[in-house]
């Protein structure tokens, strides 16, 4: 049977403002946004930081809206409730019931979007997905993934992140994933999270909102995942050096003008190369989690081989560009310590005639970000990166760190004089890293520069 306004009302027990020839309407998604997609859709009015909901109601009626969750009466048709984010919640909650998908529950300090990308594209060879669009991971767009999913899901592919203590805890709450899946816990929102302990305990908050008899999927390498899982009823771990499911070999090869992430998977006795589109050795341990909960949902090995080959990785995730001869690596999206040390051990396995790097302020790092911006300098020099260039307040320590373990740096000041000087210094064969937190916006470097 479908979903009406009237029965959605009526099963969350909310108080409708409006006439009644609207409630036999189906239901059809909701909109967050006045400036999006309203026809037919519930409009959301929630307040945040900085706009209210409430003062975009009539645009998102006059777009096609039939009616609007909001705290207030309204002039058009409405749902009135105490908090619209509470309510919108419990609505993503009610259509996980109603409609039953597998639930896939997502977190760690990095590779989350990339991983619940893979494991949506692995699980859509049997069956109806749906996942997190672009990074929509948050207590406004995970409701938002979710009520926006279509009737006949059958695996719900969700993406959780947090930079306040509890944050997935009430992700978990309104997903209730049958199977969770833990990345990694590095050093990422160390500022707003409390230092290493309290990333810890916000990723492990993950654990207490899988359903009883569900799966955790875990990093086996990550001393910080093996902790939180030690006691967890049923787990499926993987890993370079240890876990359930192990890759064997990880290396970039060049195969047919593009570069690949080779490696051996071995699980329950049995082997098999894959070769991974996106390069990285890093993105392995991406590979390796949606290869588990793949093989939990009953995906063969040479099924899992053939999606990975042909897999396109989120943009901005160490995507490869060429301009002028010279091979840029755009891993623009976001960066952390752990995430940029990965992206340098990438650029170092290039061939090259030089390997360059332009990296920016790693944000949300609190009082350890000036330590942690040195450290990455001081890494790109020993692992053998040529130059690296700065970008951001922040920024300016991996410089320091850098010329304090004897290398070459430059701290620009603003984007365009950045790529001013990286036009005329980069020659052909040449391997460029660009990467840094969302708020540097790295990509305009590139954008400047003319690369696509």
């Amino acid at each position: 049977m479908a979903l009406t306004l009237g029965r959605l009302i009526q099963s969350l027990g909310w108080s409708y403002l409006g006439p009644p020839t609207l409630l036999d309407l189906p239901y059809r998604g909701v909109s967050i946004d006045s400036r999006g997609e309203c026809k037919d859709r519930i409009f959301v009015a929630i307040k945040g930081e900085r706009h209210d909901g409430h003062s975009f109601v009539f645009q998102a009626w006059e777009k096609g809206s039939p009616l609007a969750l909001v705290e207030r009466e309204m002039e058009v048709p409405c749902v009135l409730v105490p908090q619209t984010l509470e309510a919108f919640q419990s609505l993503a909650s009610f259509l996980l019931d109603l409609w039953s998908p597998t639930v896939v529950g997502i977190t760690g300090s990095s590779g989350k979007t990339t991983t619940k990308d893979l494991i949506a594209a692995l699980l859509k060879r049997r069956f109806k997905v749906h996942k997190t669009v672009g990074n929509y991971n948050n207590l406004v767009g995970l409701p938002y993934t979710v009520a926006n999913m279509a009737p006949g899901t059958q695996v719900a592919v969700l993406e959780m992140g947090t930079n306040a203590p509890g944050e997935i805890a009430r992700l978990g709450t309104i997903a209730r994933p049958h199977i969770g899946v833990l990345t990694n816990v590095g050093r990422a929102h160390l500022g707003p999270l409390g230092g290493m302990e309290g990333v810890r305990k916000a990723k492990g908050e993950l654990l207490e909102g899988i359903r009883p008899g569900g799966l955790l999927v875990y990093n086996a390498d990550d001393p910080s995942c093996c902790q939180l899982a030690v006691s967890f009823p049923r787990t499926l771990s993987f890993g370079l050096e240890d876990g359930d499911i192990r890759a064997r070999d990880p290396h970039l090869e060049g195969r047919e003008g593009r570069w690949l992430t080779v490696f051996t998977v071995t699980v329950s006795g049995e082997s098999m190369e894959m070769a991974l589109s996106v390069p990285g050795i890093h993105h392995v341990y991406n590979a390796l989690a949606a290869t588990a909960v793949a093989l939990e949902l009953g995906l063969s090995l040479e099924e899992i081989r053939e999606t990975l080959a042909t897999f396109e990785g989120p943009k901005r995730r160490m995507a490869f560009r060429w301009w002028r001869g010279v091979l840029i690596l755009d891993d623009a999206y976001n960066a952390n310590p752990d995430s940029t040390w990965w992206a340098l051990k990438t650029l170092v396995s290039l061939p090259a005639k030089r390997r360059l790097a332009l990296l920016g302020s790693m944000l949300e790092l609190g009082d350890e970000a000036p330590y942690w911006h040195r450290w990455v300098g001081r890494e790109a020099v020993a692992l053998g990166v040529n130059w690296v260039g700065t970008l951001g307040e922040e920024g300016r320590e991996i410089a320091v760190g850098v010329e304090e373990a004897g290398g070459e740096a430059r701290a620009f000041p603003h984007h365009e004089e950045a790529a001013r000087v990286l036009a005329n210094m980069l020659r052909e064969g040449d391997v460029l890293l660009v990467k840094g937190s969302r708020g540097v916006e790295m990509e305009r470097v590139l954008g400047l520069l003319g690369v696509e």
